[in-house]
């Protein structure tokens, strides 16, 4: 799943990056972490028109997609602005099923990009935008993936100075070191 979606957009010349456990088990451990029960990506949001016409194509490809739209308006966020897409294989054609994708939509505002995670606690969070538009090539797995320049700055601000010991539980609302502002 991740392949194909990353040379889709690839192809569609949609900037990405991998990021949090994703990009943490393809830096620290040559692999996508065992206890990780999703893949992350993030898409800046000027570039959600081209992402979401990737949609039709990754159906073709197998995969089923939702978009789930910000439910408040607060700080850079309106309702209905795109937040984040899902992607899943199909079951029977239709029905989800296990794998998932989560390709996140990030807005610009000022030096970082905001997100907003959780759908019953929703948490808004930012991160400085150097990791998600300074971006480079990573071999793994067979395919070159874009990632921040500096991965390993990256995962030092979002995990901490300890970022290379693993940690088999967490909780992405709490135990990383974004900046949080509760919503």
């Amino acid at each position: 799943m991740l392949h194909c979606v990353c040379r889709l957009l690839d192809e569609a010349a949609v900037p990405y990056v991998l990021e949090a456990g994703t990009l943490l088990g393809v830096v620290r451990e040559q692999r996508l972490l065992p206890w990780d029960t999703d893949v992350d990506l993030t898409v800046p949001a000027e570039h959600v028109d081209a992402l979401l016409a990737l949609r039709s194509q990754l159906w073709w490809a197998g995969y089923r997609t939702r978009l789930r739209p910000h439910r408040v308006a607060q700080g850079p966020f309106a309702v209905g602005m795109p937040r984040l897409l899902k992607v899943q294989t199909r079951r029977w054609g239709f029905f989800k099923g296990e794998s998932l994708l989560d390709v996140f939509i990030k807005w610009r505002e000022g030096d970082a990009y905001h997100w907003v995670v959780g759908d019953h606690e929703p948490l808004w969070k930012q991160a400085p935008a150097a990791f998600y538009e300074q971006r480079a090539r990573r071999h793994f797995d067979g395919y070159d993936f874009l990632v921040p320049a500096d991965a390993e700055g990256y995962l030092a601000y979002h995990y901490g100075p300890d970022w290379r010991t693993p940690v088999t539980t967490w909780d992405y609302l709490r135990d990383d070191h974004c900046v949080k502002v509760p919503l």
